[in-house]
């Protein structure tokens, strides 16, 4: 798996991985100039331009500029932001201006080949200031190879926000570890090429790892031949009322696609009349309903009984979110050992009172899109720092969490994970049914990462189709239909 670092990850590593920090920054402006001089000698460019700012990320560009223009690269820093600040910084600029490079304050007039960024480093937030946006738009419209050091200035590396003029890298030369925000939108089309460079940190910190193709074909769970439906595992899916028949239908199916041996659906007579018809595979068992057409809290005992016979237990998609499904909720944790997904209403349901979940036996995974991870951590609206706001939460209650986005982070008690498998044919209602049915039916055959394989398999389905058909017009039934193909294409 491909390790990423979120800013505070990058900088504790800095600090304790047992290289000094001077030799860091030589290491990566060594880094950063030799990635420079290939493009040079690659695309035969002879004129090389260094934005620079006052910071640690500057001081890289000093020590590049100096590497460079010993090389016989005609240099010239652009002091984007005054002099130097930091005593890196100023030891590096020192150093530099004894080579011979050429150094200003103000924007060159001459024309350049190559234009490095070294203006901010993984700590920018916000807004780029004018004078900065102006001058990366300037060379962001024009035809010269422009190059990264470490991140695109205008990048928050922590949410992956960008600024409009954030500067457009055709490479970007990173230290250590490839940053989250290189692969989180909107910030990933600024990166362009990425290169790792080792700069001497010896840090155990753990990252958070993007899945591939190949770490979902490892972590699928085996089939032997022999096996029967009892080796594939049982889902219980506690979903649907009258108004959402198709959430219960999505979640159902896509549990059934994901190969688990036995699907059953627990849910009011009128959605299982509705769907029995069209789902012969799957098992089903009425519960009685109130008034307003959700089950009812007096189907607590027949339910706790059918989660007792679960290898995994789906709960929320299409239940509503009232008293009636809050008690089940309860009855859910506290009577399952296996593991348990939460989803949409489950959720609503589970933020009034999410304290619940620390006397609970079951693993349990929340599947929150953004705002629902907002009401369970108690903010008033979706944090921009997803990653950070799961990790809290997994932290605090010990449950695995998937936050839904563009990319979706999967953070558990093993580690952390990232997919950045999808697009838009998956932003319609349906969606996350299906990654709620597909997560519970792998997690039903025992796999380890079941909310990150869901992931990925669902937004490759979506993927796949798009190749062919306008996201537009995909529906959550083409997904569903999808599925068997896509995972025989991961599994061979």
């Amino acid at each position: 798996m491909t390790e990423l670092y979120t800013p505070g990850q990058m900088s504790f590593a800095e600090k304790n991985g047992g290289t000094a920090l001077d030799v860091l920054m030589q290491n990566a402006g060594e880094a950063l100039a030799a990635k420079v001089m290939s493009v040079c000698n690659k695309k035969m460019l002879k004129r090389a331009l260094l934005l620079c700012g006052k910071g640690n990320n500057g001081g890289d560009g000093f020590v590049a500029a100096e590497i460079l223009s010993l090389s016989g690269i005609d240099t010239t820093v652009f002091l984007c932001c005054g002099m130097p600040k930091t005593e890196l910084a100023q030891a590096a600029f020192e150093s530099m201006k004894k080579y011979g490079v050429s150094i200003t304050e103000s924007v060159p007039d001459e024309d350049f080949d190559i234009v490095v960024d070294c203006v901010f480093g993984t700590g920018f937030k916000g807004s780029l200031p004018e004078d900065i946006a102006q001058i990366f738009s300037r060379y962001n419209s024009i035809d010269v190879y422009r190059i990264a050091c470490d991140i695109p200035s205008g990048v928050n590396g922590a949410t992956g926000e960008a600024d409009e003029n954030t500067f457009a890298a055709h490479e970007t030369v990173t230290m250590h570890r490839a940053k989250t925000a290189a692969a989180l939108y909107p910030a990933c089309k600024y990166f362009g090429g990425i290169t790792v460079a080792d700069i001497g940190i010896n840090s155990d910190v753990s990252g958070v790892f993007l899945i591939d193709k190949d770490d979902v074909k490892n972590a699928l769970p085996k089939r032997p031949p022999d096996g029967h439906k009892g080796t594939f595992g049982k889902v219980v899916c506690i979903c649907g009322s009258e108004r959402y028949t198709g959430a219960a239908a999505m979640a159902v199916k896509a549990a059934m696609r994901s190969g688990a041996g036995l699907v059953q659906l627990c849910s009011v007579k009128t959605v299982i009349d509705r769907l029995a018809g069209n789902m012969y595979g799957a098992i089903f068992k009425a519960l009685p309903q109130n008034d307003e057409g959700y089950i009812s809290s007096s189907a607590t005992e027949i339910l706790v009984q059918e989660v007792k016979t679960a290898d995994s237990v789906l709960f929320g998609c299409g239940l509503g979110c009232g008293e009636d499904t809050q008690k089940l909720l309860a009855a859910v944790l506290e009577n399952a050992v296996c593991p348990v997904i939460i989803d949409a209403d489950g959720i609503n349901c589970l933020s009034a009172n999410i304290d619940i979940l620390k006397s609970t036996r079951a693993d349990v995974l929340l599947t929150p899109h953004p705002m629902e991870l907002a009401r369970l951590c108690g903010l008033e609206k979706p944090p921009a720092d997803r990653y950070k706001a799961a990790k809290e939460l997994s932290e605090r209650y010990g449950v695995s969490v998937l936050a839904k986005g563009a990319q979706t982070f999967y953070v558990t008690r093993e580690g952390d994970y990232i997919t950045a498998k999808g697009n838009t044919a998956l932003s319609k209602g349906g969606s996350g049914d299906m990654l709620a049915g597909l997560t519970a039916g792998l997690a039903a055959q025992g796999a380890k990462l079941c909310g990150a394989l869901a992931s990925y398999i669902l937004g490759e389905a979506a993927e796949k189709l798009c190749e062919k058909m306008s996201p537009r017009g995909v529906i959550a039934e083409d997904i569903l239909n999808a599925l068997p193909e896509v995972l025989c294409d991961i599994e061979k």
